[in-house]
């Protein structure tokens, strides 16, 4: 078994290299955590009930607004929550490669609540 070098992160880089988005040292006592856990799990539990929320609300305006039938609404929505399923593997591309998991959830959850609560 190799030797564990304890200056090196996981990633392998030197721990005092890092710094947060203000130049300071990282103190990893005080980064992620169960808050940010918390925080992530709350925001995401939040952007489903949206979801569900409007997708219900579709079928209503198309079948009663639009007078689609009832097959033909539940197709859309369906190809509706398909795209949203596949937006999420894009979500994760950018969190993953890009920008990070904590901006990634920022961004994504401004949108949904601009979308949701925009006056038209």
């Amino acid at each position: 078994m190799g030797v564990v070098d304890t200056h090196l992160d996981k990633d392998g880089a030197n721990k005092e290299d890092l710094v947060d988005f203000r130049g300071n040292p990282v103190d990893n006592s005080r980064t992620g955590g169960w808050l940010a856990a918390g925080l992530i799990l709350g925001t995401e539990l939040s952007e489903r009930i949206c979801v569900v929320g409007i997708s219900i609300n579709l079928v209503t305006y198309l079948v009663g607004n639009l007078h689609l039938s009832s097959s033909k609404s539940a197709n859309m929505v369906t190809n509706f929550m398909g795209t949203l399923n596949l937006l999420a593997l894009l979500g994760g591309f950018l969190a993953d490669a890009k920008l990070g998991r904590y901006l990634t959830v920022a961004i994504f959850a401004s949108i949904t609540a601009l979308v949701r609560f925009v006056p038209k």
